[in-house]
């Protein structure tokens, strides 16, 4: 910055005196340009206008304006002047000279663009620095600013209105501008809004007249910048990189297509400034003494001014990109978050809606929660705003200073500071005893990008400041040097790895997800991340889904204390609601449901790591989880509930979860604490994929396909292990992985031979899959067969059973060895309900092209070869259990002569305890059971024109038991345990 020279013996009192004609007012600034500039004083008595400038400020060279015109208002336009140059200026009176003042100086506008450091100082409510009762405390506010600018240049003086007092005529400017404020206003160029004072002594129903018109000299033809306006009622001026916009709230036409709307509109349209300021005098926030809404201070209706200016102004200059509004009136110092699209009351404020860019609700300080960012890209591209009321300069007033929309209020007498350098802005409020009460800055960036490389070069390892913020756009970045920054954000789909021992310190860092992109950060083991996180995890609607429009989902910030479910949902109203209730459940398995929380009840009940919890939203939108990065092991309690073996729970990282590294750390190959016969994992897809709504994952289905961050997933627990049985690790984590399950996309190891079978109704479909591979058998194989997740309670639902030692377990998923595919016949449970079409057909297959399959109805007495052919049939009667419906794989044409009894199903469940016999029973049939000592424990004569029969054991002590069958003169002989 330039600096002035030291101040002269020359004073103002009321004016320079000395010569036959004394200045009574002045001088003082107006209308700077890049090459111009209005100079304007009073003297007491008619006189000639001279002025000499130099950019010397002894004066060897200078340039002479001369008007000879006889006047007391003396106005002087200097042109021809160089952009960004301080010039002295020496006004002639009387016929002489004033002596040299090197306080007398101005500088021109510098070149449109440029960046240098730039400060204004903002002003409002002078209007009772001249009186006596408020004047000492306006010294003192104005003598904290001259103090805190020393000899650095202010490059402009803002008023935000209320110049004047009570009537705003001519005389109440010169007591209260002029005769406080003449040491800086002779070297600053001076800019004003109307505020209502100064208004009750103008007429703008045609052209602007009175005192304020009459003291000012705005641009009205865009010469300083911006459009022309044709008025000084509002107009605009830029300096540098700014662009600023000043209106008149007072008594101009503040609707929508009025002739100021009309003008701003095409003003903000029209600059390429890199920002974009607003002033004018009645805020459109504020619970001043004056409010922006319901009864003012003093129980009067607010005023319309304030209203209109955020109902109709507001939203129009925000689409267009304005990043600050300075406004005066209500008598307090206020300043909001970082916000956008908040047009209503104060009531209305939500931070997760109105707070814009990762630092939008915090304080703005670099020193603090971190600047306020905004971003040039993006979906937030260019949004986000921060509303300021100066009004404190000579008065202060009673508020409420309450408004929810706002960061900081008080009653203080003070004046802003605006500074602007490169891509940053800064504002402060200094008091009157000279300390700076607040302060907030606004960083435009991104300054580091990445999109697959870092654009044009820039990478922030190392480099980057805790100003500067990051942008991971796609693809995968990397973090190989400690770093510190501002902000980071990582887009949906792109991925951030941070390597290992190395550090990175950011205030927040944001990672987003859409409907099908989830992002990632992945740091070492090693590594350190530091700072606010926030996971933007995208959540279903309610009612868009086949089975209710839910997700379900985790918290995927899990290190240190985790975030109470209280603050969870302040923050995101989003989540569907019904009074108290919240659609966020975990899954209680003793008894079977899921148990919506409560705000009230549930308020400071904590997100558990590792638990999951089914959600929905109003519309689609993210949850945002906040926390803290885990990298270390995080474990949770699985257990058998009275009702359940099922535990919902969920990725605790915001890295993708290898499904197949979980399994083997908590299946039948590690600490073995899920069930046998459901050793996968079951995700929920919505019904999105047309499999059903359960994407299942195990060691032959969706291989490959990993767990989103903050996705919720179903485990059934063998009730072994105790607490924090369930263990999520470090290295489960991976960069790779797509979306969660809701799309729905078969990742499967065609290797691997497979045939999916469906079923379908006239509204939904359902499948389930065989597998056949070297590491199967036709018993029980965990993590190779998988139970079906939903079907024992669904009306319409296909599985099938276990070919050897069946356990009477639902099978989604069946694994076979290869050699099983050349023949052997698999019993299907369909449930269905009377009256129903139902039609079976192979929906995927990569069998080799030699295997037939074949689908026997045996209450039809049919064999179809699905290979080539559907199936469709409409029962009488309901459906629900295995039987009637057997599924043949064979390596030649199927013979249809075989045993009566080679499709029957028989096998015992634990509850009831029952010994089971399914399928068809072509005559009398008798069931005789005995112990392994030979000895005869029951008999039982099953009903042969059922195709369920059940006998029960509960008498039985636990064991292997010997089943003989026989139906008519054939007999069947088999090994069962009884549980």
């Amino acid at each position: 910055m330039i600096k002035k020279y030291t101040l002269t013996c020359l004073l103002f009192l009321f004016g320079y005196i000395g010569f036959t004609q004394s200045i009574i007012r002045g001088p003082y600034l107006q209308k700077g340009t890049q090459t111009s500039v209005v100079i304007k004083w009073r003297t007491d008595s008619n006189d000639s206008s001279i002025i000499e400038y130099s950019t010397d400020s002894a004066f060897g060279t200078f340039t002479t304006f001369s008007d000879s015109t006889l006047k007391s208002d003396h106005e002087a336009e200097i042109t021809g002047l160089t952009s960004g140059t301080v010039y002295y200026y020496r006004i002639g009176i009387g016929g002489g000279l004033l002596p040299n003042d090197s306080e007398l100086y101005f500088k021109t506008h510098p070149v449109i663009g440029s960046t240098d450091p730039y400060t204004f100082w903002i002003a409002g409510g002078i209007g009772q620095a001249g009186f006596s009762s408020a004047n000492a405390v306006a010294v003192e506010v104005r003598d904290a600013y001259y103090s805190y600018i020393g000899n650095d240049i202010t490059d402009g003086i803002i008023l935000t209105g209320d110049n004047a007092d009570s009537k705003g005529t001519d005389a109440q400017f010169q007591t209260h501008l002029f005769n406080v404020y003449n040491d800086k206003i002779k070297n600053s160029i001076l800019w004003a809004t109307l505020g209502n004072i100064d208004g009750k002594f103008v007429n703008n129903t045609t052209a602007p007249i009175g005192a304020y018109y009459d003291v000012f000299t705005f641009p009205t033809s865009g010469e300083s910048g911006g459009l022309a306006s044709g008025t000084e009622s509002y107009y605009s001026f830029d300096y540098g990189n700014i662009h600023f916009i000043v209106l008149n709230s007072h008594d101009e036409d503040r609707s929508v297509g009025s002739t100021m709307y009309n003008w701003a509109l095409n003003d903000i349209q029209s600059t390429t400034q890199e920002w974009i300021i607003g002033i004018w005098h009645h805020p459109p926030y504020s619970k001043g003494y004056h409010t922006s809404e319901g009864l003012q201070y003093v129980g009067t209706p607010a005023e319309i001014q304030l209203i209109e200016m955020r109902e109709n102004i507001i939203p129009m200059l925000e689409a267009n990109g304005i990043d600050l509004v300075i406004s005066g009136h209500t008598e307090v110092y206020e300043r909001s978050y970082f916000i956008n699209g908040h047009y209503g009351e104060s009531a209305s404020f939500d931070f997760a809606t109105h707070a814009v860019g990762p630092n939008g609700e915090g304080d703005g300080k670099l020193n603090g929660d971190g600047v306020y960012s905004k971003s040039l890209i993006g979906q937030n591209a260019n949004i986000g705003t921060v509303y300021s009321v100066n009004a404190t300069a000579s008065r202060d007033a009673n508020c409420e200073c309450d408004h929810n929309a706002m960061y900081y209020s008080v009653k203080q007498y003070g004046t802003g500071i605006l500074e602007v350098e490169g891509n940053t802005l800064s504002m402060k409020f200094l008091n009157r005893f000279g300390v700076i009460e607040d302060q907030f800055s606004i960083h435009k960036g991104p300054d580091y990008i990445f999109d697959g490389s870092w654009q044009d070069g820039n990478n922030p390892n190392g480099l980057s400041t805790d100003l500067e913020d990051i942008a991971i756009v796609s693809g995968t970045a990397s973090i190989s040097s400690n770093t510190t920054s501002n902000t980071v954000v990582v887009n949906p789909g792109a991925k951030l790895s941070i390597d290992s021992g190395v550090s990175l310190t950011a205030n927040t860092i944001v990672l987003e997800s859409d409907s099908d992109n989830y992002s990632v950060l992945n740091p070492s083991t090693s590594s350190t991340v530091n700072g606010k996180t926030k996971y933007e995890r995208y959540t279903n609607q309610i009612g868009s889904g086949s089975s209710g429009g839910n997700d379900l989902i985790a918290s995927p910030l899990t290190s240190g204390t985790m975030e109470t479910f209280g603050a969870f949902a302040d923050w995101n109203k989003n989540m569907s609601a019904l009074n108290d209730i919240r659609a966020f459940a975990p899954y209680n398995n003793n008894s079977g449901n899921f148990e919506n929380y409560n705000v009230v009840s549930n308020e400071t009940t904590q997100l558990e790591p590792g638990k999951g919890y089914r959600a929905a939203t109003d519309d689609g939108s993210p949850l945002v989880f906040t926390g803290n990065v885990s990298i270390g092991n995080v474990n949770t309690t699985i257990s058998t509930g009275t009702s359940s073996i099922w535990n919902l729970v969920g990725n605790p990282y915001t890295s993708y979860l290898d499904s197949q590294e979980f399994l083997d750390v908590n299946g039948a190959l590690g600490s073995d604490v899920l069930d046998s016969s459901f050793n996968a994992v079951y995700g929920y897809n919505a019904g999105t994929d047309g499999t059903g709504i359960w994407t299942i994952i195990n060691n032959v289905q969706n291989i490959g396909k990993n767990i989103a961050p903050g996705q919720g997933f179903f485990v059934a627990s063998n009730g072994t292990g105790g607490a924090n049985n369930l263990s999520f690790t470090p290295d489960m984590r991976t960069l790779n992985g797509t979306d969660d399950f809701i799309l729905g996309r078969q990742n499967q190891e065609n290797t691997i031979s497979h045939l999916e079978l469906s079923i379908e109704n006239s509204s939904i479909s359902y499948e389930t899959d065989f597998y056949f591979t070297n590491n199967s058998t036709l018993g029980l194989d965990p993590g190779y067969d998988a139970g079906s997740f939903d079907s024992q309670n669904s009306e319409f639902a296909l599985y099938s059973h276990l070919v050897n030692d069946n356990n009477g377990v639902n099978m989604a998923i069946q694994a076979m060895s290869i050699e099983d595919m050349n023949d052997v016949s698999i019993p299907l449970g369909l449930n269905s309900q009377p009256g129903e079409s139902v039609t079976f057909q192979i929906s995927q297959s990569n069998l080799p092209g030699s295997i037939n399959v074949y689908l026997e109805d045996n209450i039809e007495n049919t064999f179809t070869l699905l290979n080539s052919n559907d199936y469709t049939f409409t029962s009488s009667e309901e459906l629900n259990g295995v039987g009637r419906f057997f599924l043949h794989f064979s390596a030649s044409i199927l013979s249809l002569q075989g045993d009566e009894l080679n499709g029957l199903q028989i096998y015992t469940t634990a509850s009831p305890e029952t010994i089971n016999v399914n399928g068809r029973l072509f005559g009398p049939s008798i069931l005789n059971l005995y112990d392994m000592q030979g000895r005869l424990v029951i008999t039982d004569v099953l009903n042969h024109n059922s195709n369920i029969n059940s006998i029960d054991v509960e008498s039985l002590n636990s064991g292997v038991y010997i089943v003989k069958l026989k139906v008519g003169n054939h007999i069947r002989t088999e090994k069962v345990i009884i549980r």
